[in-house]
């Protein structure tokens, strides 16, 4: 009886010391970890990318009754893009390509081909086909590390944050806005963003924005559509 008393205070000791090392080492680990210089670098390395592939989800909160606005799969090589998916209904796909523009007609679903088009610089559907001009900021509050979460098999920092956005037009019509970050641990790249802003013109009106990254720098190919 002394002995099963004894196992059960020496197991209940190895348990504690456990916990206490893991979070020892939790802290240690997201301590030395300055969230704001972490956000700041991450956007930097982003934007940096020559290219990468993306998911994006847009959708509208009125009163409580979600809208879907688009769900939108694409690639960037350079100036160069790849969308394809659904934008208030209605489905979508683009090939930019060089000054080269090849849209799809959503009803006959023939090509049309634009010649001498840059249709990136006109910000038509410009989240859809930039998504990183969603996340240029004029300073990014006091960031906090909430927790550490896996998106896919990568362990990620989830950073929450409050900034000024750079976006003149986000900044016309929306305010309030919230940002979370997944930055891969061992990368520091961005590996999905999620944002939230209320309405300036209609309180309780909300956008929620959740963008999901891979391939960063990877060759992408991106070639006309046959």
């Amino acid at each position: 009886m002394l002995v099963k008393h004894a196992f059960w205070r020496v197991g209940l000791f190895l348990g504690v010391l456990i916990l206490v090392a893991g979070g020892f080492y939790f802290y240690r680990e997201e301590t030395k970890v300055e969230p704001g210089t972490l956000v700041q670098e991450t956007v930097k390395r982003a934007q940096q990318a020559r290219g990468y592939r993306y998911r994006i989800a847009a959708e509208y909160n009125v009163g409580g009754k979600k809208q879907t606005w688009s769900q939108v799969r694409g690639e960037k090589e350079a100036e160069n893009f790849h969308i394809k998916g659904t934008i208030l209904g209605t489905p979508v796909e683009i090939f930019q390509i060089e000054t080269k523009t090849y849209a799809r007609d959503p009803v006959s679903g023939k090509w049309v081909v634009l010649e001498g088009n840059d249709f990136a610089k006109q910000q038509v559907f410009w989240a859809e086909i930039n998504p990183l001009s969603n996340f240029q900021f004029k300073t990014v509050g006091n960031p906090q590390i909430l927790k550490t979460e896996k998106v896919g098999k990568r362990k990620c920092w989830v950073v929450e944050f409050q900034p000024e956005v750079e976006s003149k037009i986000l900044e016309m019509w929306w305010k309030n806005f919230t940002y979370r970050f997944w930055v891969d641990k061992r990368s520091r790249n961005l590996l999905k963003a999620w944002a939230s802003a209320e309405h300036k013109n209609s309180p309780g009106t909300f956008l929620s924005l959740t963008v999901e990254f891979q391939d960063f720098n990877k060759k992408i190919e991106i070639k006309p559509p046959a």
